[in-house]
């Protein structure tokens, strides 16, 4: 017989890596000898709040769930210590171990131009999942993107309209045309995913946006668009573009600034 509890376990956290969402898995690993809390017992918190299991008090269930929402903004495995009284507790209280459970990121690059080539091998040396869809065989295929998972070569409007994005998808647009660019943002900007990013002059960028905005596309999603994309580090080569662009989908998965480390620390005096 399965251990009690492995079976929903197994099959919520494959929910979990299927849907691409963040989720905690709180596990106690030390608890007062006296009391219902048992060494062992789970609770899975999902990014939305709702939870699956539980450690055998509903009041510490609320306070690791609270917990295991904080993990999952800081997206940091940690120990934490509670009680489940509010009190002092005898043994030093409840210590839950929180791990944070994270997709594997997915990198949907439109486009098969020169960009595109380094960035999907700077994308898969980084773990991402790598996608790369173009409407011209001569570009999509497995000989130029011999890093990719998939390559598709397909017409992009039918391409993107099927394609399944999550949370965890990562959308680089870097097509020829901005015409193209107003085509996968009218199919895209609805569905979920972590990042958009949009490359092309701040006129061109301009035109697309003032278009989809006129056509009464929300406001705070074309806003979101990251265009220009990429951080600004001075590139010129299509390899010095591709580190940029991939520069700012990390920072935007691990919550960086972008800015300089050393600007963040204090100037020694001497």
């Amino acid at each position: 017989m399965s251990e009690p509890g492995v079976d929903w376990l197994s099959e919520a956290v494959a929910r979990v890596v299927e849907g691409r969402e963040l989720a905690d898995l709180a596990t106690v690993v030390a608890a007062p000898s006296v009391g219902l809390v048992k060494v062992g017992a789970r609770l899975l918190i999902r990014a939305d709040g709702s939870t699956t299991g539980g450690l055998g008090n509903p009041q510490l269930d609320m306070a690791v769930a609270a917990d295991g929402a904080r993990a999952l903004q800081e997206r940091k495995s940690q120990v934490v210590s509670c009680s489940v009284t509010g009190t002092p507790e005898p043994d030093g209280g409840v210590h839950v171990f929180h791990e944070v459970l994270e997709p594997q990121p997915q990198l949907l690059i439109v486009g098969a131009g020169h960009i595109a080539v380094p960035l999907a091998r700077f994308a898969k040396m980084l773990g991402f999942e790598v996608v790369v869809v173009d409407d011209r065989d001569k570009y999509a295929s497995v000989e130029r993107f011999p890093d990719a998972d998939r390559v598709i070569a397909a017409d992009f409007g039918e391409t993107l309209l099927d394609f399944p994005m999550t949370r965890a998808t990562y959308l680089v647009i870097i097509k020829r045309a901005h015409t193209y660019d107003e085509e996968s943002l009218r199919l895209t900007l609805h569905r979920p995913s972590a990042y958009i990013g949009m490359i092309g002059s701040r006129r061109r960028v301009q035109t697309v946006l003032r278009t989809l905005a006129a056509e009464g596309y929300p406001e705070e999603r074309l806003r979101a668009v990251r265009a220009p994309i990429g951080l600004d580090i001075g590139s010129d080569t299509p390899e010095e573009i591709a580190l940029a662009i991939i520069a700012e989908v990390v920072a935007a998965r691990r919550g960086g600034t972008g800015r300089p480390l050393s600007s963040q620390i204090r100037p020694i005096s001497v």
